[in-house]
Parts: structure tokens; sequence; C-alpha cells
């Protein structure tokens, strides 16, 4: 099936996206963490500017949505770069001077957010223009798994540039990975399906759409539990890279969380032949809590070599499990939408992530803050093995109960569709994911 992605039309310009995409992307993360947490060694810095990039697209996620719908959505993406690629060159001028304080971090992640609202829609909707509904899974995968072997020479050539030219060049050069893909958006000219809603789609109206699609409605809960309880490791990286020695290592960490993610093409393809893709959540969940807690248990006592093996050992899985999950999940939601509620159930899929990501992330920060990054890690730990644990009674219960009463047409495409089915934002877009 890889073969067959690979030639499809337009394919190599997603991939070449992809890489640019990637380590621009890692790069400009490493900077802002490095920038928000390295003053005052809180992990409350690094999420609140994450929540800032999170609350424009909740606020704007449904009226993004009907805005990518209606547009051309190469398009919409073409603007939404150029934008970016103006505001990262602000921020590394204002890096360079050392005038990029935290209220200007805060600043422009809101209007990074704001754009992101109207990016993400619009990405997904490009991607479906040019790969077919039956390889999605393997296209999120293929693609995640380029992206991620660009995030980790983003992330090691960001880390080399941290400690030589400070955070300025990283900004810098995410712009520039900008450039090249506008230079693509300009040369790739994919037929566009017509996502048009024949009529306004307002917030309520996707909740109701969502409740009547099982399949689109169990990949939001799980979005929101991903969000809640996995994302924001990323935002305890900077401080795990600070308990292993100092800030500067930020990027051998990040690095070894890329890694694991490499695989995933390669993984996705033979998981989905053997298990249905809750089954493949289920694993998800239940291994990555334990990951979690042990690095956290062990952690906490070791020093020196024995705690970075233990650190990298432990986020090598760790990115597989988390991409793995963003794969499944974007090809379900992509897969079962109906063209004109496209644009608005991703926008409204963006914002379930956006928000619990930095909910949770306040959590386990204040955690961190208050006594170490190793208990936050064994708390995160213990929260997803106990939501894969009710996940699976909720769905054991309801198999049982399907079993006693009469198969209606819902209740049989619920069911069948239960067993077949975790999210994509890999992106700082949050594309796929």
């Amino acid at each position: 099936m890889s073969d067959v992605f690979h030639r499809l039309p337009h394919v190599r310009s997603l991939i070449v996206t992809e890489l640019f995409s990637a380590a621009g992307a890692t790069m400009a993360v490493l900077a802002v963490a490095y920038l928000s947490f390295n003053d005052s060694k809180s992990v409350i810095h690094t999420v609140l500017v994450s929540a800032a990039f999170s609350l424009p697209t909740a606020l704007l996620g449904t009226f993004a949505g009907r805005v990518a719908a209606r547009s051309g959505h190469r398009r919409m993406l073409f603007f939404c770069t150029i934008i970016k690629l103006g505001l990262y060159v602000a921020m590394a001028a204002l890096a360079f001077v050392d005038a990029l304080s935290i209220p200007l971090l805060l600043a422009t992640s809101v209007v990074l957010g704001a754009v992101a609202a109207f990016d993400y829609p619009a990405w997904m909707q490009f991607e479906r223009d040019i790969v077919p509904v039956d390889q999605l899974d393997q296209a999120n995968g293929t693609l995640g798994a380029y992206a991620s072997a660009s995030t980790f020479v983003g992330g090691i050539l960001g880390g080399v540039l941290l400690g030589i030219t400070g955070p300025w060049a990283l900004l810098l050069l995410n712009a520039l990975s900008y450039g090249a893909f506008i230079v693509i958006l300009v040369k790739t000219r994919p037929v566009e399906r017509d996502t048009r809603p024949t009529e306004r789609v307002g917030f309520a109206a996707v909740v109701r759409y969502v409740r009547g699609q099982p399949a689109i409605a169990i990949a939001f809960v799980q979005t929101g539990l991903l969000g809640l309880f996995v994302a924001p490791i990323m935002q305890l990286l900077p401080a795990i890279a600070h308990g292993l020695s100092d800030g500067t290592n930020l990027g051998i960490v990040t690095g070894a969380v890329a890694v694991g993610a490499i695989g995933l093409a390669a993984v996705v393809g033979r998981l989905r032949k053997r298990f249905s893709r809750l089954m493949i959540l289920y694993g998800t969940f239940g291994v990555s809590g334990l990951v979690l807690f042990f690095l956290g248990l062990f952690g906490d006592v070791l020093d020196g070599a024995p705690l970075w093996i233990l650190v990298l050992l432990a986020l090598v899985p760790f990115g597989l499990l988390f991409s793995l999950a963003q794969a499944v999940l974007t090809a379900i939601v992509q897969t079962r939408v109906d063209p004109a509620m496209e644009g608005p159930v991703f926008a409204v899929y963006a914002i379930i992530y956006t928000l619990c990501a930095p909910i949770g992330g306040i959590f386990l920060g204040r955690f961190a803050d208050q006594h170490d990054v190793w208990g936050s890690l064994k708390v995160a730990g213990v929260m997803v093995l106990f939501a894969s644990v009710v996940m699976f009674v909720v769905r054991q219960r309801r198999t049982r109960g399907d079993v006693v009463r009469p198969v209606t047409t819902r209740s049989g495409q619920f069911d069948g569709i239960l067993r077949g089915h975790l999210l994509n934002l890999n992106y700082d877009r949050d594309r796929t994911s």
C-alpha cells in the first residue's frame, strides 16, 4: 500500500512539505520552550504560551471551519502560510535583540493560534483532495514518519544552534521553511472537492452531526483524552531536559521522541492488518501509561548516565505511540465526515484537542513546579492507564448489551465502528498528524 501511496499525484509535494515544515516547526518549538522556561525555570510559563496558542483556535474554530470549507483549500493554506512566515521573521528579529519577552511570546502565540484555526481544517481538506479514502491511514502514517525523521534532524540541529546562536536563529529557520511550502503550494494544483456547506453550520449543528456519527464521536472523545493525558508530556520536555543537566539538551530530548515516531509508517500498516483501530487505541493508551509511570518512578531516584539511558529508552517508544494515536484518529475523522460537513467538523476536532492539551498541561505543570517533573510523569501515567481501563470496560459492556438487544441499524453501525478505531495535529498546525 505504501508503494501505491507514493505513486499518487502530488504525494511527493506533501512529503517535501512535511520534511521542511517539521524541521522548522521543531526548531521554533525549541526556541519558544527555551525562551519561556529559561528565565523562571517554571513549566507554567511554557504551558501558558501553549494555551495562548490554543485559545484563538477554540474561539474562532467553527467560523474558521466554515471559511475553510467555502474557500479554496490551497488558497487558504497559501495565505495562512504567508502570515506565519512574517510572524516568525518578526519573532526572530525580536529574539535577536533580546526583546522577545514572555508577554510578547503570549501575544504572538495568540496571533499564530488565530491563523492555525483557519490553517488546520484547510490542511485536512487539502490532504483529502490528494489522498483516496482507503489510503488515509497509510498516508498519515507515512507522512508522520517523514515528519518525525525531519523532527529528529531539526531537534538535534536546533539544540546545537540554541547553544551557539541562541533562539533567534531557530525562529528564522522556521520562517524560511514556510518559504518552501509556499513554492510547493504555487506549483501543486490538485482538483479540489466541493466542500461548501449547503447552509450555515454552527457549533450546535456540528454537535448534533457528531452525535449521529458514532465513529466520529468516539474519535472526538479519544482526542480529548489524548490532549488531557498524553500531549502535555511534550510541554514537560524542557523540565525533563533541565532535570538531566541543563536546557541546552532540549534538542536531544525532543529528538528522542522523534526517533520513535520515525517507525510509524511501518508500524501503522502492519497493525491495521491485524487489529481494529479501537484495539490499537487501547494498546496505545495502555503502553503509554506504563511508559510514563515507570519513567517518573525510576527518574526520581536515578542520576547521571543511568537517568539519561532511562529517559531516552522511555521517550523513543512514547514518540511512536503518540504519533500512532494521532495518525489513526485523524484518519477516522477524515474518512467518516460528509464533504459538506468537513470544514466545521475538522474545526471542532481541532478545538477539542487544543483546549484539552493546555488544561492537562496546566495541571501537570503546576504539579511539576510544586513537586518535580518525575512526579508529574507518574501522575500522567496513572491517568492514561485509568482512562484506558475505563474505555475498555465501557466498550465491553456496550458489546454485551448489543448481544442481548436486537440490532437496529444505528446500534449495528455503532458496534461495527467500535471494532474499527486513536490524533494528528502532528503538526504544530496541528496537522497529521
